[in-house]
């Protein structure tokens, strides 16, 4: 019986194609994922500010500005202004009154910003996860502000510097290349649809719009996938 069964086994290894022959060899490793957020982002920090008796007023500022642009756009654009100084009264309340109501006008105006309302409106999402192979390198972050339509995709990424720069000119370089990461790994996501990119400033806060031609100039130079 053990005869014939390793003569049919050697019969059938006759059969088989050449190919099944062949040793198997090493699985080929996945792409490491690249974090656009550690594209040299260290390198743009802020210097430590310089300790005095405004530092920790400007620090816990910064700190009230950047959650009320997280949550206010979760309300209704009616509710926010009342909402916001509710909130501040009771988490600020080391700051005037005349200082709160300063604080929720200078959040309220970059909400409302006409050409970039809708990405802090209805519809848009906050903290999305976002993942795509990008020629042979994966992509992978969490994009602060996202919004998604039928023609256009806009992201929004906040920064907390407490010295934002004056002008798109001073915006750091990591900071455009982190921008551009996110709109190839949009496009690919995404494919035929205008990516928009803005960067915002929680501290002033102020919102820069980043052109298509900034993103182009500091996108990944990715080779394709082999």
């Amino acid at each position: 019986a053990d005869a014939a069964r390793a003569g049919a086994s050697d019969e059938l290894d006759s059969d088989l194609p050449a190919l099944f022959a062949q040793p198997i060899g090493p699985e080929p490793r996945p792409p490491r994922p690249l974090a656009p957020s550690s594209l040299g982002e260290e390198d743009a920090a802020d210097p430590p500010m310089r300790p005095g008796p405004g530092a920790a007023a400007a620090a816990q500022r910064g700190t009230l500005m950047h959650k009320l642009l997280e949550r206010l756009p979760e309300l209704a654009p009616d509710a926010r202004e009342a909402a916001a100084l509710a909130w501040l009264e009771q988490a600020g309340g080391a700051f005037a009154s005349a200082e709160r109501a300063a604080m929720v006008a200078a959040v309220l105006a970059v909400l409302d910003e006409p050409e970039w309302q809708n990405v802090f409106g209805a519809g848009s999402l906050a903290e999305v996860p976002i993942a795509a192979l990008v020629g042979a390198r994966m992509i992978s972050g969490t994009i602060d502000r996202l919004l998604i339509t039928t023609s256009t995709i806009r992201i929004v990424d906040f920064k907390t510097g407490h010295r934002p720069p004056r002008d798109l000119v001073e915006v750091p370089v990591p900071y455009l290349r982190q921008m551009a990461a996110y709109a190839q790994a949009l496009g690919v996501i995404y494919p035929g649809r205008r990516i928009e990119a803005a960067l915002l400033y929680t501290h002033t806060p102020r919102l820069f719009v980043l052109p298509n031609e900034v993103l182009a100039a500091h996108k990944l130079d990715i080779q394709p996938a082999q």
